[in-house]
């Protein structure tokens, strides 16, 4: 059965072509890639199949194994059974393709975008051929950052009382919604 699962697997990644130029690559669906996709589906237990599929891609490229979760992640009912938390530990990992895999799969290291700048800069240095994949990836941290930080000056400077608010004025306000005059 184990060795069904994985030719099953293989049929799926060699539907999935990889184009564009190196550090630019994504990967295109054949025809029938997601009908063998539910073929596999069927074949193998929902219970800790991202691991299962990890093992059984042990020959895919590393960008297709990660776009296989992206699929199952962001497409199917239930995330395809595709545990995000689990994969998003790979960040931590000390194997370099399940480190490679997690930079490629469209989650970020932590919930904490200062936290995944720091993860991004260990990686960086730790796995120096993961370097391009953790450039791409900080982009979108920083713009997320970045993000945050606009949203939250935007609710400071909205939502904070107008410095020209005296205590005279917060007292006839008071007064006001007191029913005073």
């Amino acid at each position: 059965m184990i060795n069904e699962a994985r030719n099953q697997l293989q049929k799926v990644y060699d539907l999935m072509v990889i184009e564009g130029r190196p550090g630019y690559e994504q990967v295109a669906f054949g025809e029938d890639t997601f009908a063998e996709l539910l073929t596999f589906l069927k074949m193998v237990p929902r219970k800790e199949i991202t691991e299962l599929i990890y093992k059984l891609s042990a020959q895919a490229p590393a960008i297709k194994v990660a776009e296989l979760y992206n699929v199952l992640c962001w497409s199917a009912e239930n995330r395809g059974g595709i545990a995000l938390e689990e994969i998003q530990e790979w960040f931590y990992a000390k194997q370099a393709r399940r480190v490679e895999i997690a930079l490629q799969v469209d989650i970020f290291p932590s919930n904490s975008m200062q936290e995944s700048q720091r993860i991004l800069e260990e990686i960086s240095k730790k796995f120096r051929h993961l370097k391009h994949l953790c450039v791409a990836l900080r982009r979108e941290v920083d713009h997320r950052l970045a993000e945050e930080e606009s949203w939250a000056k935007y609710r400071r400077d909205t939502f904070a009382l107008p410095k020209e608010m005296t205590p005279s004025i917060l007292g006839i306000i008071k007064d006001i919604k007191r029913g005073k005059k």
